[in-house]
């Protein structure tokens, strides 16, 4: 383990320098997604650290260069278009069942899972709404952020979109969604749960809104490539040997756990 998380901070010290010749893999990522990716978090975020560590300890590792995109409705259009040779992190669609002629499934190849979160239902406190099957939501408004992906709101089995029984509600930011539910205007959030939790204390809303402990649904995340990238398959295959060195040995958990004790001890101050 203690090889591993050597290389891996050999890695890092190119996360955030200026971009060299030497650099032949280009990242692209967006900051302000904490404890995940962000420039601020130490060692830039969990998934940025993983990510690290997986290129670092792969086959015939490569120099590598990451860039942060300020602006994430900017997406990953550049990796798209092949400006950058990878992105992340960016979760996975239900891609069998993806009727988005324009979407990621059509644009990129998805990595092995680097790690999964889990959506959950954020509701108002005073009220004694219980979340035990599917067919408890049936009939209420959910507030899900546009551009988020709801693939889990209508997958088969569920359709609550398709059949018309749960009404969705998509305002730009998931600090919008909170404040139509403190309003009584939706009935339900659904997002991540550190996204959701970070929420909660941002708006001090600790008291007010409470998370169910049913998991809607839970979602993979990946590192992404371009389908018309001319090494795409080299370039997965080193990311996907290196990660799966990574989750045989300890280091794996130990950069979550570290990750996750960084992020519970600034929410609780």
């Amino acid at each position: 383990m203690k090889g591993l998380l050597r290389a891996a901070a050999i890695g890092l010290l190119v996360v955030g320098s200026v971009k060299t010749a030497a650099a032949d893999v280009t990242i692209l990522t967006m900051s302000g997604r904490p404890p995940f990716a962000d420039a601020d978090w130490p060692q830039k975020g969990m998934f940025t650290e993983l990510v690290t560590a997986a290129l670092t300890v792969g086959p015939d590792p490569e120099p590598f260069h990451i860039d942060w995109h300020g602006d994430p409705t900017g997406g990953f259009r550049s990796v798209k278009e092949k400006t950058h040779d990878l992105g992340y992190p960016v979760p996975r669609p239900l891609c069998e069942l993806s009727r988005d002629k324009g979407g990621p499934c059509v644009a990129f190849h998805f990595s092995d899972p680097v790690m999964e979160l889990v959506n959950l239902v954020f509701v108002r406190a005073d009220n004694d709404f219980e979340f035990n099957s599917d067919a408890d939501l049936e009939g209420r408004s959910l507030c899900r952020p546009k551009g988020f992906y709801i693939d889990d709101l209508d997958r088969p089995g569920r359709e609550w979109l398709t059949r018309g029984v749960v009404t969705l509600v998509q305002p730009e930011m998931p600090r919008d969604c909170f404040k139509m539910l403190v309003a009584g205007e939706v009935d339900l959030v659904s997002v991540n749960e550190f996204l959701g939790v970070q929420q909660l204390f941002d708006a001090q809303l600790t008291e007010m809104v409470l998370p169910l402990p049913r998991p809607l649904s839970t979602q993979s995340w990946h590192v992404v490539v371009s389908k018309t990238h001319s090494r795409a398959t080299t370039l997965l295959y080193r990311f996907n040997a290196g990660l799966a060195k990574l989750k045989q040995t300890d280091a794996y958990a130990e950069i979550i756990s570290r990750h996750l004790t960084i992020y519970w001890d600034r929410l609780k101050g």
